[in-house]
């Protein structure tokens, strides 16, 4: 589940693997939104309602979404909802969906966090947390209690069911 998860994390921000991840940078973004503000001194872009942004089949939808970028380079995406929801339907598997309240991503450090209510699922695979880091460069998740502890629902893969012993 921990290479599963670790390929929704953000709007492309995240692969399974260093090149994979330069390649997702540099897909088309589009990005629908009630309002787009842009301002090219400081290189901050702000995105409100209804925000919906799709990358090569990664897609986050949520209330608010700040970029900083200069000169085609990220420096740093904020986003928050109620919640945000995120979908990865290119695991190589099931489909990967979760929500939580704000994500954060750092350009320079490569790492992605999740805040609030975080709730990732694939399959029957299921992770709850209160904050949850993805490390991009390493590939390593955590996940941080809030006011419960983490929880994890990890269902391995099975063989075809036997159908009882063999005499």
């Amino acid at each position: 589940m921990k290479t599963s998860l670790a390929a929704l994390f953000a709007m492309g921000a995240l692969c399974a693997t260093a090149d994979a991840h330069v390649r997702q940078l540099a897909q088309p973004v589009s990005v629908r939104a009630d309002s787009i503000q842009v301002d090219e001194r400081t290189g901050l872009s702000t995105y409100r309602g209804h925000v919906r942004i799709v990358q090569n089949g990664i897609t986050v939808r949520a209330d608010v979404v700040r970029v900083r970028s200069v000169r085609g380079k990220l420096f740093w995406i904020h986003a928050h909802g109620a919640p945000l929801h995120m979908e990865d339907q290119k695991t190589h598997g099931l489909p990967l969906f979760g929500t939580a309240r704000t994500m954060d991503f750092e350009a320079a450090s490569d790492e992605v966090t999740l805040t609030g209510a975080v709730v990732f699922r694939q399959g029957v695979n299921v992770l709850h947390g209160h904050i949850v880091h993805y490390y991009v460069r390493s590939q390593r998740i955590t996940a941080v209690r809030g006011r419960q502890r983490v929880r994890a629902r990890i269902v391995p893969h099975t063989h075809k069911p036997s159908s009882g012993p063999k005499p």
